[in-house]
């Protein structure tokens, strides 16, 4: 659990340093145009270790993920999410597994990379997961006294937390997005809380709605001057 922690506060603890620098470079930054709010769609792929309690640690199940979502300001959104994840086997005890997330997440502490259009963000929220596989191993009773039979189907419904990190590339009608998150719970009663699933996804929004609010730049002689004495750092990503 506290390497679980490192690997959660560590990627926050960068989102904060990157974002302070960020907003230290970009005064006087020729895009001064943002979205103060902002309504999109999109679906693209999904890449997750799922129900890890019970399929083997370290194999990436493929899924497709499809998501609504609205941004509210420059730095606070909210994402509403459904992924697929692919019918698969889980050796050698597995068959037939299907499943299936819904995630409510808040995304916030958005800043810009240097004067393009990608944002880094940090997400929390919650997910109700659905995981049914088909049972092919020897007889056996766990700890939760949950008879395992060859050919039986079994059912787990759970909650879990949401924890990490994304970015989007904005243009003027649509985006890319792109995140990595853990997901903490407990599939059984006597289970300790912890990780159930590592998930990354990427894929493309398109923007239904978009208000912007644009701030001509300042050109003053004087922050002429200050922009030639402290020259902002530009990155040129994507």
């Amino acid at each position: 659990m506290k390497k679980a922690g490192l690997n959660i506060l560590f990627p926050l603890f960068i989102l904060l340093v990157t974002g302070s620098l960020n907003r230290a470079y970009s005064s006087g930054n020729a895009y001064n145009s943002d979205s103060v709010f902002r309504i999109s769609v999109g679906g693209g792929l999904a890449f997750s270790t799922i129900n890890m309690r019970i399929e083997p640690l370290g194999q990436l199940k493929t899924g497709w993920n499809f998501r609504s979502g609205v941004r509210f300001r420059r730095r606070l959104g909210l994402n509403a999410e459904y992924t697929y994840q692919v019918n698969h086997d889980a050796e050698p005890a597995w068959e037939n597994i299907r499943a299936y997330n819904l995630d409510l997440n808040l995304t916030y502490l958005y800043f810009n990379v240097g004067e393009s259009n990608t944002k880094f963000y940090a997400l929390n929220g919650v997910c109700f997961q659905q995981w049914i596989g088909q049972y092919k191993g020897p007889a056996a009773v766990n700890q939760d006294n949950l008879d395992y039979k060859p050919g039986d189907f079994k059912r787990f419904n759970w909650a879990s937390l949401n924890a990490g990190i994304g970015f989007e590339r904005r243009y003027d009608y649509f985006g890319l997005y792109g995140e990595f998150k853990f997901r903490f719970g407990k599939n059984n009663p006597s289970d300790p809380f912890g990780i159930v699933d590592v998930c990354g996804s990427a894929g493309v929004k398109i923007n239904l709605i978009s208000v912007d609010k644009k701030v001509k730049p300042d050109n003053s002689f004087k922050s002429r001057q200050k922009r030639r004495s402290i020259k902002p750092k530009i990155y040129h990503w994507f």
